[in-house]
């Protein structure tokens, strides 16, 4: 019968826990332990030059400081933990061995194989030294005698040899890595108390508690009460300005106490401190927003933080934290209301909600970097810029030059531009320029095509329509700069032709006096027609030598259209049918390489990790370091429908490319889409590209393709397959019918 021993002597345990212990302190410390602090100090370092000034690169600042200074309490916990783990394997290592193989030769101390009279003499040897009447170990004594018997008496020595021990077959023991005394009826109420305590309360209330949290939130991290709350202020307006946008944004639950924990609890100083903001700012608010939860003082606490930042204006104290914490969930839930006008757009064509318009759809988009920049929609793009200020603003709008934008600016020249902004010091000029260098321009590829289809290029009416979208980002500093344009740059030779330019950069130049005093005779109008007209002129020998080229060029390509034509009147029919194959099935390697392709290229996407790591943005009063995200959809203006889901790019480092399907319109013709790519954290680095396709009728089946026509050989096959199969005994199902 089987024997189970408890550990009585804690040996066992020991190995059970030494090896559970290093199961879970191996994964624990790869993957707990503090990184390095140098990779991040050089990251930190070459974002110090623009950066420097923002909130959330002094918060890293001091983040890193503290973690320098103060060991971090996981690393003096791994410590530990790696301390007594060496402590309980040094115990192991000194555990004896208690189940050893028993050897006989080894308790005699003899080599294997000696023969009966070196057995004995190594027998008298030990007994005179462990015999009991020698004052000896009993215990050593029966080993020796034993061993003695096991090696001279044959019936001892077989059952050494078949079963292991001088005393034959013994019952099977079975250890357990557990104390006895957990077994012990004296224990049995202490055990049976830490299990109800461990299994049925302890455990239930971990599992409820997360299942509590987890359900109160979306797969986005949003609370569901949010969600529900964009969903009836959309469906109630579809068409929603920015103002009322802001107002449902404000209203979100995450910024209530009572559902979310995280926000800090309200306190007395704020029912001074709100209104006084609200008094400062002169902020009108919605006279709809006295509906509940809008008129709540939650929702008009986050909504005068909110119009704070965005004017620029710095907010008391105590309600700092309030406001960051408030504009680092923002990106989150614009997120959050565009992914509710989608599906709000997808259940209005099925009639199940209100449509929402196109432009409620853009101006949710437009909150995202109104938020992380601080600025209003109707303020200039070029407050972005570190050092800039109204007052540069309009410095850039002068008579002789006009800038209204980042990429103009951009390509002005930089004398000209520094210039213009010649009351801007060195230092902040040149971190100014660093900025505005690195900020992003996006060059936007579109491809449409019908997948799956014969004729891809041909769209007809009521396909799927794939449109794929590559996007290449690029930075404004890789613009040519425009030559000098002001006053005192250029030689009097080089002004005379900087007129075309600077007309096709939309710059404004200053008119003499006498062009002016020229404005008031009537002859004197058609002075500047004369001059666009002799500009042409001057190009047309260019114009006339590449006509020339082309068309030489045109009579060489018929030469040779006629050469061939002759080579394949000397050719034969079957030489002639060979060529065509031979290019056909060229063709046709081509097609499935491209298919391998865009396959290969799909299984890449999907296997991608999707690191959203791209590029940080400049958001000096963000609290948080943001990177760069784009939208990429697909809209009609004229109907004023969003036509695909807003695709978020998180991880446009370099170069990126995204797929678009929308059905094609079920009347022919010809139609014109906007393809958009915004960005969530800059204003004026949008870009827009037209999609311009044709809509065909849609061909009939037809029904005498060959893949529907069966040979009559293919049809003998078959019966004569048949017929085999009822010779072998194989019935069919009209066999077995008649059966």
């Amino acid at each position: 019968m089987a024997q189970i021993n408890y550990d009585e002597k804690g040996t066992t345990f020991l190995y059970f826990i030494v090896s559970f212990f290093a199961m879970v302190l191996i994964p624990a410390t790869y993957y707990l332990w503090p990184k390095g602090f140098k990779e991040e100090e050089k990251r930190l370092q070459k974002l110090r030059s623009i950066h420097a000034k923002s909130k959330w690169y002094k918060k890293c600042l001091e983040e890193l400081q503290k973690k320098r200074k103060k060991p971090s309490f996981r690393k003096i916990f791994i410590v530990l933990a790696w301390i007594g783990f060496f402590i309980l394997a040094y115990k192991v290592s000194m555990i004896e061995r208690d189940f050893v193989e028993y050897d006989p030769y080894e308790v005699l101390g003899i080599r294997e194989g000696a023969d009966n009279v070196v057995i004995k003499k190594a027998y008298r040897k030990l007994s005179k030294e462990f015999h009991p009447d020698k004052g000896g170990d009993p215990a050593v004594f029966m080993r020796i005698r034993k061993a003695y018997e096991a090696l001279t008496d044959e019936a001892t020595r077989k059952n050494w040899e078949e079963y292991g021990n001088p005393d034959g077959p013994q019952a099977m023991e079975f250890g357990i890595a557990l104390p006895s005394w957990i077994v012990d009826s004296e224990n049995s109420v202490v055990v049976l108390g830490l299990y109800v305590l461990a299994f049925m309360i302890i455990l239930p209330i971990i599992v409820g508690i997360w299942w509590n949290r987890s359900i109160k939130y979306s797969k986005e991290k949003v609370l569901l009460s949010t969600t529900q709350l964009y969903y009836y202020f959309f469906n109630r307006t579809p068409n929603m300005n920015l103002k009322r946008a802001l107002t449902i944004l404000s209203a979100s639950f995450e910024f209530s106490r009572d559902h979310n924990p995280e926000v800090r609890a309200p306190t007395p100083a704020d029912n001074i401190d709100i209104p006084d903001l609200i008094r400062i700012l002169g902020t009108p608010f919605d006279p709809k927003g006295r509906e509940a939860p809008l008129h709540l003082p939650y929702s008009v606490k986050a909504r005068t933080l909110i119009y704070c930042h965005l004017a620029g204006h710095e907010a008391p104290d105590n309600l700092l934290e309030d406001l960051d914490y408030i504009l680092r969930k923002c990106p989150l839930l614009v997120q959050e209301m565009v992914n509710c006008l989608t599906q709000l757009t997808a259940l209005a064509h099925a009639d199940r909600a209100s449509l929402p318009r196109l432009e409620t759809v853009e101006t949710v988009m437009k909150l995202s970097p109104t938020m992380v920049q601080g600025l209003k929609e109707t303020k200039s793009p070029l407050l972005q810029l570190p050092y800039f200020s109204d007052d540069y603003v309009k410095f850039c709008l002068t008579k002789k030059i006009s800038v209204r934008n980042l990429k103009t600016l951009s390509k002005i020249n930089d004398h000209d531009r520094r210039q213009m902004l010649r009351r801007m010091g060195d230092e902040e000029y040149d971190t100014m320029v660093a900025c505005l260098k690195s900020l992003p321009m996006l060059e936007v590829d579109v491809h449409i095509q019908v997948l799956d289809d014969e004729e891809a290029h041909i769209i007809t009416a009521g396909a799927i329509v794939t449109v794929t979208v590559s996007l290449i980002r690029k930075k404004l500093g890789d613009l040519e700069e425009d030559p000098p344009r002001l006053a005192g740059v250029n030689s009097s030779a080089d002004k005379q032709g900087d007129g075309d330019e600077m007309e096709q950069n939309n710059v404004v130049t200053k008119t003499k006096v006498w062009e002016k005093q020229s404005k008031k005779k009537k002859g004197a109008k058609k002075k500047p027609k004369k001059a666009a007209q002799k500009k042409p002129t001057q190009q047309q020998p260019q114009h006339s030598d590449t006509t020339e080229k082309s068309g030489e060029e045109a009579s060489g390509d018929k030469a040779d259209m006629e050469k061939v034509d002759d080579t394949k009147g000397d050719m034969t029919e079957s030489e002639l049918s060979d060529t065509e194959t031979s290019a056909d099935s060229y063709d046709d390697e081509d097609e499935w390489e491209a298919m391998q392709q865009t396959f290969k290229k799909k299984r890449k996407k999907m296997a991608d990790t999707g690191d959203k790591m791209t590029h940080t943005v400049y958001a000096p009063n963000f609290p948080l370091e943001k990177q760069e995200w784009w939208w990429v959809y697909i809209c009609s203006r004229k109907r004023h429908l969003l036509l695909t889901v807003p695709v978020q790019v998180c991880n446009l480092a370099d170069s990126q490319e995204v797929e678009l399907k929308f059905p094609a319109p079920q009347s022919p013709g010809r139609y014109s889409y906007d393809v958009w790519v915004r960005s969530d954290s800059y204003l004026d680095c949008d870009v827009k590209k037209e999609l311009k396709f044709n809509v065909e009728e849609a061909k009939e089946i037809d029904e005498d393709h060959p893949q529907w026509k069966i040979e009559d050989s293919e049809e003998e096959d078959e019966s004569a397959v048949v017929e085999e199969s009822e010779d072998e005994g194989i019935s069919t199902d009209e066999t077995s019918d008649e059966e």
